[in-house]
């Protein structure tokens, strides 16, 4: 059987949030199928030499812009290699593939709340993920949430979906020494207390009002605790950074770009809490993450975030400034509820395993061979 998977977002110069899932999913998937032949596209050479880059199929074509590199590209391979199935795990997919295609969709989100995107962008991408969607022959959506969001942009038969949650690992060690972190805190102007939260550019992210929230609790308390927000694109630094200056609390808030998954877990695991209060998420991995260190979980009430906290965080109404302020005070003024929060955490990860996905997953594979 001959496999063939969209691994652009794997071999990233900076991998995120589902080239690191697809890895890890990858992980378990492969001792499943040991005579099966995987072949994992990209369009840059892999910079290491893991398992999964001895794997790698490096694809090249210059000139994305018309995105060839899928539309043509793969598709080719898929016919040359020979391949059985072809999974996509990015959204999209191309319009012909001489094998079944499985296609996983994570979100719809610029069709519910625009997220800054353009007019002829949301049209571009409604029209991309319509025609992957009409050409997969399974697709498989991240959340209950999402499958319920595709039912409702798209007509596709609600059979044709089949609901798989991404995984996490729980942390019992850390590759990274004391020595190392505390090192890393001095360079990065790090300290405790402090919450930490993932601060991306694009609106859904809510960064205004976290940071009007955070300064609520920091007048209100009058405590000296730190907000450090990772992710934060150079471009959006100097206008969060004003915000904040308005605010008066600049002092307290670090605006970190991309860091290690090791710094990720390092803060996790230090912090007062994950503040995760985005407006729109198609799964939210990172509350599974921060449970799995044992850190307490303040999230958002909406899209699919409840659906994957459960009981075991603090939810709220991401738009209300004064409910977000309360429930950082609840843990950061309440050692019961941190550990409260802790515990109830450890028994909800117990519901989501990269061996349960990866084993969902391949029966997806099967069925789309029948």
């Amino acid at each position: 059987m001959r496999l063939g998977i969209d691994s652009r977002d794997i071999f990233a110069r900076e991998p995120r949030g589902i080239g690191n899932a697809m890895a890890l999913l990858l992980r378990y998937l492969l001792p499943l199928v040991p005579d099966w032949r995987f072949a994992l596209y990209t369009n840059r050479k892999p910079d290491n030499d893991g398992s999964l880059s001895e794997l790698a199929r490096y694809l090249d074509m210059p000139g994305d812009r018309w995105n060839t590199w899928e539309r043509i590209r793969l598709a080719v391979a898929s016919f040359t290699d020979k391949l059985n199935l072809l999974h996509c795990p990015s959204q999209t997919a191309p319009s012909w593939a001489s094998c079944p295609i499985i296609l996983t969709v994570h979100d719809v989100i610029p069709l519910r709340i625009g997220d800054g995107w353009s007019e002829n962008h949301i049209r571009l991408f409604r029209r991309r993920l319509a025609h992957s969607l009409q050409r997969a022959a399974r697709i498989i959506a991240v959340s209950e949430f999402t499958k319920r969001d595709i039912l409702m942009s798209f007509s596709i038969p609600e059979k044709k979906i089949d609901v798989i949650h991404w995984g996490v690992e729980r942390k019992t060690e850390s590759s990274m020494t004391e020595d190392a972190w505390l090192t890393w805190c001095l360079e990065a102007r790090v300290r405790r207390p402090f919450f930490f939260g993932f601060g991306g550019g694009a609106p859904r992210k809510n960064v205004p009002r976290l940071l009007k929230a955070f300064s609520m609790f920091l007048h209100e308390t009058n405590q000296d605790a730190q907000l450090v927000l990772v992710g934060v694109p150079l471009a959006v630094e100097p206008w969060f950074g004003q915000l904040a200056a308005e605010l008066e609390i600049n002092q307290n808030v670090r605006f970190l770009g991309y860091v290690s998954d090791e710094i990720v877990v390092q803060l996790l695991t230090h912090t007062e809490a994950l503040l995760f209060l985005s407006l729109y998420e198609g799964f939210g991995l990172p509350i599974l993450e921060a449970m799995a260190v044992g850190a307490p979980v303040v999230t958002s009430n909406v899209t699919s975030m409840p659906e994957i906290a459960g009981d075991a965080a603090i939810t709220v109404d991401p738009t209300d400034d004064n409910a977000m302020v309360e429930a950082m005070k609840a843990i950061y003024l309440n050692d019961r509820v941190k550990d409260k929060l802790r515990k109830s955490g450890e028994a909800r990860i117990l519901h989501f395993s990269w061996r349960r996905a990866a084993a969902e997953t391949l029966a997806v594979y099967r069925k789309s061979l029948q």
